[in-house]
């Protein structure tokens, strides 16, 4: 029973952070308006969708052109070796540069548009999108293509991303609906769709993985969208409001047309580029820290069978979002947004019919999380 117990404390254990957002580059004349990449040794690499060229941003902010006379450079990634891989979406080729933007070899496409792109977990391989056809791809070095899915849902797909575990999640760029490929059933399994108000660009640019999360940007909205790939439709805006460049707290910060999205390795650090025109790469920082203020949280009665009272107890006035996990299969059973600014919040749920068995609970403000365990039987 002990161990049980511990497993159940290390589920529900949980790390804020202290998010900030920086412009590293600010370069009309450097536009980097597409996809992103990072090398082993930190360098940051941003392509020129409308234009021709591949930037390259050392850690200390020394811009460079690294490749150019490309036709819309869409899609990068890195392999084993630092080689970079293009997708060259005019041209509908895919280009090998070594360390110093030297050709090293071209795959021209028979058929299809390479757009995003991303390394395999498990052999020096580029996977790719293929938005003419709807196909995920994997490049091999010899130039072998093999396709390891193709067809609906997909509708013109972009982004990609790894989680810990080697599923691989990919973003339907038209619709915006997000679907993960399991390695092993080889089928796509629907996670979410990253919302739009009706905006003059609806579109899912990229994703990027980081610390259990998937981050989406939307072009139109101006806002970065944070996903729950173990849920279903368990979104939330994670930055950006109305179209705008201001830096500092990221409940703060404003985006124009973010596009490309990617994190470091230990998912401290978010790169955003911007669809704009301005020539704008933002860094969103994430450091590790305590909430600044308290959240005092009970349920009760607890184990539950009819309804379950969430009392929260905090003098930090505003919204606070409710929501209840089934345990084990992470799906999102209620949600909710209350708001303290006279007292506490009383939440009475009704879990009447619901499955016997653990649940989590979870009451946030911003970055700020509580957690408790539920039983209901």
């Amino acid at each position: 029973m002990r161990k049980f117990y511990f497993f159940i404390f290390i589920i529900l254990s949980f790390t804020t952070y202290g998010q900030n957002v920086t412009t590293i580059l600010n370069s009309p004349e450097a536009d980097i308006d597409d996809a992103l990449a990072l090398d082993s040794k930190g360098n940051l690499y941003g392509s020129n969708f409308v234009g021709n060229t591949v930037y390259k941003i050392t850690p200390k902010g020394e811009v460079s052109t690294f490749v150019t006379g490309l036709q819309n450079p869409n899609g990068l990634a890195f392999d084993s070796w630092d080689n970079l891989f293009v997708a060259e979406y005019g041209r509908r080729t895919i280009r090998k540069y070594d360390t110093n933007g030297s050709l090293v070899k071209s795959f021209p496409l028979d058929s299809g548009i390479p757009s995003g792109m991303i390394k395999s977990l498990y052999r020096n391989t580029i996977i790719y999108t293929d938005v003419q056809d709807n196909g995920i791809k994997e490049l091999f070095p010899d130039g072998t293509i093999k396709v390891l899915y193709q067809g609906a849902p997909l509708d013109s797909p972009v982004g990609l991303a790894f989680d810990r575990r080697g599923a691989l999640y990919i973003g339907n760029f038209n619709n915006r609906e997000i679907y993960k490929l399991s390695s092993r059933k080889k089928e796509l399994e629907y996670v979410a769709t990253v919302p739009d108000s009706g905006t003059d660009f609806p579109f899912l640019a990229f994703l990027a993985y980081a610390n259990g999360s998937l981050f989406g940007t939307n072009y139109g909205e101006h806002k970065i969208y944070k996903i729950n790939p173990r849920s279903i439709d368990d979104v939330e805006i994670y930055a950006g409001s109305s179209n705008g460049n201001v830096d500092g707290n990221i409940s703060e910060a404003t985006f124009s047309y973010p596009a490309g999205i990617i994190s470091n390795r230990s998912g401290s650090e978010l790169y955003v580029s911007e669809f704009s025109g301005l020539g704008n790469v933002r860094k969103i920082s994430r450091r590790k820290r305590r909430c600044d203020f308290y959240i005092g949280l009970k349920a009760y009665p607890n184990p539950v069978s009819e309804i379950l009272n969430v009392a929260i107890d905090s003098k930090e006035k505003g919204t606070f979002k409710i929501k209840i996990y089934d345990l084990f299969g992470r799906k999102l059973v209620f949600q909710s947004e209350e708001t303290n600014e006279t007292e506490d919040i009383l939440k009475t749920i009704k879990v009447e019919g619901w499955k016997r068995g653990f649940y989590k609970l979870e009451v946030s403000k911003g970055s700020c999380k509580r957690y408790k365990l539920i039983i209901v039987r």
